[in-house]
């Protein structure tokens, strides 16, 4: 069945065509993965076909019915609506389904009645309405919201609300879903259980993502959407792409063929006209060799796209000592909920390591203890570098670059202002993008900012915590080669297990309290985590206070986050003034300031410490 169908679509913004004669058809069953540059519309495409937006030409026909879902970027819900409430949003359509085929059901006889009852009872079935209890449960599990059906939507972090809408749409019961990175905020095992549920989809499916092993599991067909047409591929994100390397092959090969055929047609024509006025035939010749030319330029095959220049990212490295880093005794812990224990940890110098771990694991808080940028909760904690180590630190927050200077500032402290515009130039900022402030760039604008400098540090220890967000594809690919001709040492954070597959060799996962190492990629590595049962670690057991009544869960959980960014401050704090303590020649007086500090930073801490172990053990309660 066609849902959905644009015949001959155009559309015009500002006077340019984004969309020129775009044909395309969705029908129940199928599953297309959208592709395309930054800026080619695919954004755009989805809101034409859910009728948000009118194309400038051609026409949007719709199946009488058909109900299109989308997930909302940013979802608004209404007051006092709980999870569970969004979620069943969508039950009401199925229901309303199921009571018309059951008043269908006894007029079958008749041939009409019979047709609308069939054509009703494919389209309840696709969109769920028989297993809608078992797949309610499924998305409470494996979008995180198990045992919190009752709390209030509208209070909900960025990521869980986001979350939420997805899990609204996967539940709303639609004819098709249109997807627009519908993987952003989730981890490896969230992404893994999404692909499963959509690859059961019994509906259509139009979806973007920059996760090609996603769209490797999930797409039938890949549709290629850029310099205003759209191509359909069959296949996921790797078939489409050797097609497409295929099809570039070819039509390079028919242009050479017709290009040498005009030269060689050219020059026999050249020679023929000096000779034609010598004879009738030679005459003949040249009137037969201009009608010849003139079909071959008529033929003309399209001239291939010239590839634009690709961004072309390097990351020099000087040489480091064979032990790169050495830790013992790293722990962190809030209350009683312990995030990891390491024992005692081994880096050496070429070694290229996946951090992994659910969301709220404590990914990033581990970097920043094994790199000494938080303290270990076990006194005897230490991180050792070693000989001739440098480091670079890519954290989403740009940390260390002042917001309100342009870009051309930033760079020119660094390394002049020739080479300023050259490195932004290179790094895809067009000239007047250069003097844009850090503050208001993009994200992807700043990814590639954070990557142009560490570039420049020559590091030879990259820590990379989620690198990959706010990339499109073809920055991706590049910094995956980037990666892979790397000569230094290497701890990357990602959900994009395609990306971690090619640039890690050895895995680091965190989760339920557990730190697992294992000399693998993340694919094989979790695979044989999967297949051997884990028993989380126990928390000694404390004395559990009573739980107070009227709270909520969630009320509760975010307090607990709320400390723990209080704690993390503190303790950051407390490292920089350990380290001015040790500055040479720092005056008596600055001695004192600095006692008088760190013993209001213990206090401080204290307090903390004891609030989050009463909340902490409120929820355990």
């Amino acid at each position: 069945m066609r849902i959905v169908t644009l015949e001959a679509i155009t559309y015009t913004v500002g006077g340019r065509d984004l969309f020129q004669d775009v044909r395309f058809e969705l029908r129940t069953g199928e599953r297309v993965a959208l592709v395309g540059p930054n800026g080619a519309g695919k954004t755009t495409l989805l809101r034409i076909l859910l009728g948000e937006l009118e194309p400038s030409a051609g026409r949007v026909i719709r199946a009488p019915q058909a109900h299109l879902a989308a997930l909302a970027q940013d979802p608004i819900f209404l007051p006092g609506q709980t999870v569970a409430a969004v979620l069943k949003q969508g039950f009401a359509r199925l229901e309303a389904m199921e009571k018309e085929l059951a008043t269908l059901e006894p007029r079958l006889a008749d041939p009409e009645v019979y047709a609308r009852w069939e054509a009703l009872h494919a389209r309840f079935e696709a969109g769920g309405g028989y297993t809608r209890r078992a797949r309610y449960e499924a998305v409470l599990k494996g979008l995180g919201f198990a045992g919190r059906e009752e709390e209030e939507a509208a209070r909900l972090s960025g990521g869980e609300a986001r979350r939420l809408a997805l899990g609204a749409a996967l539940l709303s019961g639609a004819d098709a879903l249109l997807l627009d990175e519908p993987t952003n905020h989730l981890d490896l095992e969230m992404r893994d259980w999404l692909a499963e549920f959509l690859r059961g989809y019994g509906g259509a499916l139009l979806f973007v993502s920059h996760d090609r092993a996603f769209m490797d599991r999930v797409a039938q067909k890949t549709a290629l959407l850029q310099n205003g047409r759209l191509q359909v591929y069959e296949g996921g994100y790797t078939a489409f792409r050797a097609a497409r390397a295929r099809e570039l092959e070819a039509e390079v090969a028919a242009w050479k063929h017709w290009a040498r055929e005009k030269a060689r047609l050219e020059a026999s024509l050249e020679r023929t006209r000096r000779w034609a006025a010598t004879s009738a035939k030679q005459a003949a010749r040249k009137d037969a060799l201009e009608a010849r030319l003139e079909r071959h330029l008529a033929a003309a095959p399209p001239e291939p796209p010239r590839k634009a220049a690709g961004l072309r990212i390097r990351f020099p490295a000087t040489p480091s000592g064979e032990r790169v880093l050495e830790a013992r005794w790293l722990v962190k812990a809030f209350g009683a909920r312990r995030l990891f224990s390491v024992e005692h940890l081994v880096l050496r110098r070429g070694e290229r390591v996946a951090l992994v771990g659910p969301n709220g694991a404590g990914k990033t808080t581990f970097l920043k203890v094994l790199l000494g940028l938080l303290a270990s909760d076990d006194p005897r904690g230490t991180v050792r570098f070693g000989a001739r180590v440098v480091l670079g630190y890519y954290d989403q927050r740009l940390s260390g670059v002042d917001p309100e200077r342009t870009l051309f500032e930033t760079l020119y402290d660094l390394v002049g202002e020739r080479k300023a515009h050259d490195l932004l130039g290179a790094w895809r900022f067009p000239y007047a993008a250069q003097f844009k402030k850090v503050r208001d760039l993009s994200g992807g604008e700043r990814a590639r900012l954070m990557l142009l400098l560490l570039a420049l540090k020559e590091a030879n220890l990259l820590v990379l915590d989620e690198p990959t967000n706010h990339l499109d594809l073809e920055t991706i690919e590049a910094l995956e080669a980037a990666l892979a001709a790397y000569a230094g040492t290497l701890i990357v954070v990602s959900h994009d297990r395609a990306f971690l597959d090619r640039v890690a060799t050895r895995t680091w996962r965190l989760g339920e309290g557990r730190f697992d190492d294992h000399p693998a990629p993340p694919s094989e590595a979790l695979a044989r985590l999967r297949s051997t049962p884990q028993t989380p670690p126990t928390a000694p057991q404390k004395p559990r206070p009573a739980r107070r009544r009227g709270k909520s869960r969630w009320h509760t959980e975010r307090a607990l986050e709320r400390l723990e960014a209080e704690i993390a401050a503190l303790e950051a704090r407390g490292q920089a003034l350990a380290q001015e303590a040790n500055t040479p020649g720092l005056s008596p007086e600055a001695y004192a300031r600095i006692a008088r500090e760190q013993a209001e930073l213990e206090r401080a801490l204290a307090e903390r410490y004891a609030r989050w172990e009463a909340l902490a053990a409120e929820l355990e309660g």
